[in-house]
């Protein structure tokens, strides 16, 4: 019986691939840049055409309709032997923190990549060219200049020039603040108990920190320079110690104990407050910055986060050298949080119980 299907052309665009001369990416003919699972539906009902048309037309009694079991297997050798295809490939530049290579970064990477994978996407990470200072990085990512993705600590006022992804990327552990000193006044800093005490000292903080106003507002003196700068300067005794994130201390420390062998993390302190980094995007870049709110979304619901939380050296390193639960703990307000980053859930926050 000759084959009559009208729609011949178009089942056979659909089953049959193109040759490899276009790289899967490109190929949104057979594989959309939506969800890998729509061109295969639309496959199937195609064939599904394909049969019916046939049985219709009388085949059935002469085992014709054989071919449901021919294209079926088709199918699944196509499904089996097709790359798996992105719904979107991003090319993602940061901003570089410093001219040393920088291991704070390599978490949220793997975050990113996670992000990525969570929703079918792909892309590439590299830093910029040059190092720049938070307010710089903010403002050409504002402008939408050489930088494309930032992450930094929520605050109201930055959040209104870009678009924030308000899932914190370290549970709050950017808020828990260790200081770096010089390891000859842990005897000094072992007396302080409380804020007041702690207020007659000196922190250096970077310039446009958020931090550096959630310092002041408390009562705390503050003497700002650049990040690279701020550790001469704590080893000069030009400020007294330098608050880090529970996760940045002790990695920053060990990769400057050849220049700065006198820096230590402080062992008996720590200032806590409700901060954290977030992603920030440019307004106007909305796929990449939906993109990573739906990937780190579905990594915390799946547990994805979580394992990479629990298992990266950089992160679970700095919990077990820093013990953040036996410090004492000097809560400060945090002034500059938006009325939204004040409703983040509490899932996304890491308790010091735990």
């Amino acid at each position: 019986m000759a084959f009559s299907y009208p729609h011949r052309g178009r089942f056979l665009r659909c089953i049959v691939p193109r040759p490899r001369s276009r790289p899967w990416s490109s190929r949104r003919d057979v594989f959309s840049a939506g969800s890998t699972g729509r061109p295969i539906l639309n496959c199937l009902m195609h064939i599904t055409r394909v049969v019916r048309h046939r049985c219709a037309a009388g085949a059935r009694a002469s085992g014709a309709c054989r071919w449901h079991a021919w294209l079926a297997l088709i199918v699944s050798l196509l499904v089996m032997a097709s790359p798996p295809a992105f719904a979107e490939h991003f090319k993602i530049v940061y901003p570089r923190a410093s001219n040393r290579v920088d291991g704070r970064a390599e978490f949220v990477k793997a975050l990113i990549q996670l992000a990525m994978s969570e929703t079918h996407s792909d892309c590439t990470i590299e830093p910029s060219r040059d190092v720049m200072e938070r307010s710089r990085a903010l403002r050409e990512l504002a402008e939408g200049k050489t930088v494309n993705l930032h992450w930094a600590s929520m605050s109201a006022r930055d959040e209104a020039n870009l678009r924030p992804i308000r899932i914190p990327l370290y549970r709050g552990l950017i808020g828990l603040r260790v200081f770096i000193i010089r390891k000859d006044r842990q005897p000094e800093f072992d007396r302080i108990d409380d804020l007041d005490q702690l207020k007659t000292l000196t922190a250096g903080q970077g310039f446009s920190w958020v931090d550096v106003g959630i310092l002041k507002n408390a009562g705390l003196k503050v003497e700002t320079s650049t990040y690279d700068l701020l550790f001469n300067m704590t080893e000069a005794g030009r400020v007294d110690y330098f608050p880090r994130g529970l996760v940045e201390a002790d990695a920053e420390v060990a990769d400057r104990r050849a220049a700065d062998p006198d820096l230590v993390v402080e062992d008996h302190l720590l200032l806590a407050y409700r901060s954290d980094f977030i992603f920030y995007t440019n307004k106007q870049n909305e796929r990449l910055a939906e993109t990573l709110e739906k990937g780190l979304a579905a990594a915390y619901e799946d547990g994805s986060y979580m394992r990479l939380f629990n298992s990266d050296p950089y992160v679970q390193n700095a919990l077990a050298v820093t013990e953040p639960a036996r410090r004492k703990i000097i809560w400060l307000p945090n002034p500059y949080l938006s009325a939204a980053d004040r409703q983040i859930p509490d899932k996304y926050w890491m308790s010091l119980s735990e």
